[in-house]
């Protein structure tokens, strides 16, 4: 209701009422259908004039939102693939050399924290067997 207050014009109060209904009520209950449906039906000469507009504006914002969501994922991943990267670094530089299915047990972890876990232990394990047992307890 903060939202309707500031706008200045009908179309943006609709507009408000629009994304309101769009985001509060369950998904199979309020489609984008259902209230151009009402916006024509109510509007008769204008509700074929908003609705592309508001319609635009939400794909719009939907982009940004998708763009976002995409950007952080990626964040994320990379976050991830560092801290695996920097675990088996840490092994090499101990061990010198790692077998291939630890490697691949390693690159398969998606949880930070598990990798900031395995880094710590890494540093501390006094072989590599040692490091392999720690590994099978955490992920089990």
């Amino acid at each position: 209701m903060r939202d309707l207050a500031g706008k200045k014009t009908g179309m943006e109060f609709i507009e408000t009422l629009i994304r309101y209904f769009l985001n509060a009520a369950p998904k199979e209950q309020v489609t984008y259908g259902n209230i151009k449906e009402a916006v024509e039906s109510a509007l008769s000469d204008e509700g074929g004039e908003i609705m592309p507009t508001i319609a635009d504006s939400l794909i719009e914002e939907g982009r940004k939102q998708g763009m976002q969501q995409g950007m952080q994922e990626g964040v994320q991943q990379g976050i991830i693939q560092n801290a695996r990267e920097v675990v088996i670094d840490s092994l090499e530089a101990r061990f010198d050399v790692i077998p291939e299915s630890m490697k691949e047990t390693i690159n398969e972890i998606n949880d930070p924290s598990i990798l900031k876990i395995l880094l710590r232990k890494a540093v501390k394990a006094e072989s590599l067997d040692e490091f392999a047992r720690i590994v099978q307890l955490i992920l089990n």
